[in-house]
């Protein structure tokens, strides 16, 4: 009989054996790899088996792209988030929120600008619901309950002056994991790249109203404040391609530092458990923009060498920053990124960092993980595309680390 490696045996008896003798009965091997017959899968993640055809890629692996950007499509139309309005609204009390037009979803009083959120804590059958519509870590015996919430806004820039150490990626799944736990998060892209904005599927292009609105033209912040589809309580500012002429049409304007810390005063922070901004990977304006208006910097750090020899310049800049411009900052939270357990230096690296900041340091430590780099792609966060993947389930520990520490100078979170 010819081999019939990779074509697949004959499903009944009677076809032609593949030897010229047709009508032969051809015996049929169970379970023989290489020759078409289903057999069990390996998730690369889980490790676990899973049925053929039951998993998300039809052939138990990873596929093509193209193939599982066709799946990942999701249906046109708008963010469909709606939000509570305060006392005094409309009759209907609901507007829609996400346009990203100044007046959408807005309420003024007092010479400030709102954007209106849900007020109320999210409850936890609310949480539990969302948790179960998207899945479950694996492992995970039941749907977890909200996490504490901070007494007041918690403003964090997230900085590191070395490009590809993971400050968009950890941004935006940091955000992503606290809204998911009950938390109202605002991440403000201010990346002229807008990586930011692609991951969480915000319209970004050139000519889109963004933060560089707001910082060169004064506009007010809530006027481009766009609702994340499919995940409550998270909101995104985006940044657009005009951001990178920012830094120079900045220059001569008076209090150019502060531009991005009175957007944000002119806006109702008590609205927000989070603000989150992503810096680009420089220490210009922008950045320095970001530590005026933040409290807290968090510093995500690359498990590699050359990711700590930037780290000095960057603390350097925090003190000065602290010094002339903003005396309540501090750096709050080092995360490190992309550790790759089979290499010496990554331990080693991650071993210092932990013995020069102590505590400072979040025990999670983001692994090297396909997944986290493939979500973007699709304009999700790793938390709703593989959240069974080592890396969302690391960022997702890294995230709860946070929500249960307590922001310097205020009271244990609850």
């Amino acid at each position: 009989m010819a081999s019939a490696a990779g074509l697949g045996w004959p499903d009944e008896a009677g076809a032609d054996s593949g030897d010229g003798v047709a009508g032969g009965t051809v015996p049929r091997p169970s379970r023989i790899l290489g020759l078409g017959w289903p057999v069990a899968a390996v998730s690369r993640e889980a490790q676990v088996p899973v049925p053929a055809g039951g998993g998300g890629y039809p052939d138990g692996n990873e596929g093509d792209m193209r193939r599982r950007r066709g799946a990942a499509v999701r249906p046109a139309g708008g963010t469909g988030v709606q939000a509570a309005t305060p006392a005094g609204g409309p009759p209907d009390g609901r507007h829609e929120a996400g346009t990203g037009d100044a007046g959408a979803g807005v309420a003024t009083g007092g010479g400030r600008h709102e954007l209106v959120v849900p007020a109320a804590r999210q409850p936890d059958e609310e949480i539990e619901a969302g948790q179960a519509a998207r899945g479950a870590p694996a492992g995970a015996s039941r749907p977890e309950r909200a996490w504490p919430r901070p007494g007041s806004c918690r403003v964090i820039t997230i900085a590191n002056q070395k490009g590809g150490v993971g400050k968009t990626t950890t941004a935006v799944n940091l955000a992503a994991a606290l809204a998911q736990h009950g938390s109202r998060v605002l991440v403000i892209d201010l990346d002229p790249q807008g990586n930011a904005s692609t991951a969480l599927d915000v319209e970004h292009r050139a000519g889109t109203t963004s933060i560089y609105h707001v910082l060169v033209e004064d506009q007010p912040l809530v006027g481009i404040i766009h609702a994340v589809e499919d995940i409550p309580l998270l909101y995104c500012a985006p940044a657009t391609i005009d951001l990178a002429g920012a830094e120079i049409e900045l220059v001569p304007m008076v209090a150019r530092e502060g531009r991005l810390s009175r957007a944000l005063r002119a806006y109702d922070e008590s609205q927000l458990d989070y603000i989150l901004i992503d810096c680009p990977p420089s220490l210009g304006l922008l950045t320095v923009n970001a530590l005026v208006a933040a409290a807290e910097v968090l510093i995500p750090i690359q498990c590699e060498y050359y990711a700590l020899e930037g780290l000095e310049q960057l603390l350097r800049t925090v003190d000065l920053v602290k010094s002339h411009l903003n005396p309540d900052l501090t750096v709050s939270t080092i995360l490190l990124t992309m550790f790759d357990g089979r290499t010496r230096l990554a331990s080693q690296v991650a071993d210092e960092v932990k013995e020069h900041f102590g505590e400072v340091v979040l025990e999670s430590i983001v692994p090297r993980n396909v997944r986290v780099s493939e979500a973007p792609s699709y304009g999700q966060s790793v938390m709703t595309y593989d959240p069974a993947s080592s890396g969302a389930v690391a960022y997702l520990e890294a995230a709860r680390e946070m929500a249960h520490r307590s922001a310097p100078g205020q009271p244990a979170a609850g």
